[in-house]
C-alpha cells in the first residue's frame, strides 16, 4: 500500500500516517472500525475536518474504505484494486459520509441557535 504522504504543515498528513503505521504493524486489523470523524478529533486534539481528511486520506491510500452510514474500516492489504470504477466508488462514499457529517453539525447549531 501506499504510504501516506507526510508534508510539514498539514496536522491530517500526520494522523493519517500514524495510523497507516498502527495498521502496518498489525495494531489495527483488517475489518477493524476507526474511530468515527469526532472520537478522532477529540483523541488527537484536532479539528473534525482534519480527523475527515485523515480518514479520507487512509482510504485514498487504501488502508481504510468508508461504508456510508457506518464509518470507516481497516482494509485488508491488497484488498482494494486499482479498479477505476471501484476508487470512484470510495470517493463517492467518503464524500457521502462527509455530506453526512456535516449535515449533522449544522442540525446541532440549528437547534442551539433557535
Amino acid at each position: 500500500m501506499k504510504q501516506p504522504q507526510q508534508v510539514t504543515g498539514h496536522p491530517y498528513q500526520a494522523v493519517a500516517a500514524s495510523i497507516a503505521a498502527k495498521i502496518d504493524a498489525g495494531e489495527l486489523k483488517p475489518g477493524e472500525k476507526l474511530p468515527s470523524v469526532r472520537a478522532l478529533a477529540r483523541d488527537r486534539g484536532v479539528s473534525p475536518m482534519t480527523a475527515q481528511k485523515a480518514l479520507t486520506q487512509l482510504a485514498e491510500d487504501g488502508y481504510a474504505e468508508v461504508t456510508a452510514g457506518l464509518g470507516y474500516f481497516v482494509t485488508q492489504p491488497g484488498e482494494l484494486h486499482d479498479d477505476p470504477l471501484a476508487a470512484i466508488h470510495r470517493q463517492i462514499d467518503a464524500l457521502n459520509a462527509t455530506v453526512a457529517d456535516l449535515a449533522q453539525r449544522l442540525e446541532r447549531l440549528e437547534e442551539q441557535s433557535g
